[in-house]
């Protein structure tokens, strides 16, 4: 029932980054409230872009180099996952309703220009199904690691430690550790 395809699709929603309209520093390892706020702002930015379908501006929050890793070992490049985003919008009919992410600390280098996050990101959206359209609710919990270009950061790769995907309400895909 779900391609590969959709997997990275919704491996994408995550990265991600990607996703946030709340997002807040938390302990054991608070980020420096100044780049947390930053940080913070560019899920904000990853997940208007990604309600709005805009994912050709979504592709520019992200390097170059942008590496997913996921649970099961495997690597996507970001040209992988932005074509991948595109074909599934396309077929399956995604829609992102709504998205957050949670950032619960971090660290940053000695020159202030990287930024690992731990993060929890949740996307709630709709798929095309024979009825019309079904819900379907994407969390994970990932590390992510963010540079800064000039005044913009971007984010650089993402390690994924788990994440669920369901669908009408059943787990369809679930990976990493619990």
């Amino acid at each position: 029932m779900l391609t590969r395809g959709l997997s990275i699709l919704l491996a994408g929603l995550l990265f991600s980054a990607a996703i946030a309209k709340t997002a807040r520093a938390a302990a054991p390892t608070p980020l420096p409230p100044t780049i947390a706020t930053a940080i913070s702002a560019a899920y904000a930015n990853q997940c208007s872009m990604l309600k709005n379908t805009d994912i050709d501006g979504y592709s520019k929050t992200l390097t170059n180099r942008w590496i997913e890793s996921e649970p099961n070992g495997t690597k996507t490049t970001k040209a992988q996952a932005i074509g991948a985003i595109k074909q599934q919008i396309a077929m399956m009919g995604l829609t992102v309703t709504d998205c957050a992410a949670t950032i619960s600390g971090g660290s940053v280098s000695a020159d202030g220009n990287t930024v690992t996050v731990n993060v929890e990101q949740s996307a709630d959206g709709t798929v095309a199904s024979q009825n019309g359209t079904s819900p379907i609710q994407i969390s994970a919990t990932e590390n992510d690691v963010w540079v800064k270009r000039g005044a913009t950061w971007l984010q650089s790769s993402s390690t994924v430690l788990k994440n669920t995907i369901m669908l009408n309400g059943q787990v369809v895909q679930q990976n990493g550790s619990r």
